[in-house]
């Protein structure tokens, strides 16, 4: 008698040990993505960052800013900066914008800012993670931003 209640309690011990594991399960694995899945979309943000970064500084570079009275302002190339991004990751976009800042109190011209603003969508990868980490509709994608300024440099006037 008593080694049929040993036998059924361990029985019922197993049985009891597979339910807690299969409760337990999806939470851990969600930990597990979740964790793996911010690690990926921190990669994704630098890299956009430095794409951007890049952009900005091209696009400052191969402006057009000419000394001469009246203090134009400079001509930025969008097209080529937009060229560049997509050829650094294809599917951002890309848009610039420029900003005037404080004027040079020497000449009284104002100076220039480049604003690139790049974003790209980011599928997720691991399972579960768009219900914690997506900002679409459809919770399968994260949309990031970067955003960077740079300033124009202009030839001084003579």
């Amino acid at each position: 008698m008593k080694k049929w209640r040993k036998a059924a309690k361990r029985a019922s011990d197993r049985g009891q040990v597979l339910i807690e594991v299969l409760l337990m399960l999806p939470i851990f694995l969600l930990i597990v993505f979740t964790i793996m899945e911010v690690g990926h979309l921190a990669f994704r943000t630098i890299l956009l960052q430095h794409a951007a970064y890049e952009v900005a500084r091209i696009g400052s570079l191969t402006a057009v800013a000419i000394a001469a009275p009246g203090c134009p302002p400079p001509v930025i190339r969008a097209g080529k900066m937009r060229t560049i991004g997509q050829a650094i990751l294809r599917n951002a976009s890309v848009a610039a914008v420029q900003e005037s800042t404080l004027p040079d109190p020497q000449e009284g011209c104002p100076h220039f800012d480049l604003k690139v603003t790049m974003t790209q969508r980011v599928p997720m990868i691991f399972p579960m993670t768009g219900l914690i980490l997506a900002n679409t509709a459809g919770r399968r994608e994260r949309l990031l931003v970067a955003q960077v300024r740079m300033p124009i440099e202009r030839p001084l006037f003579k």
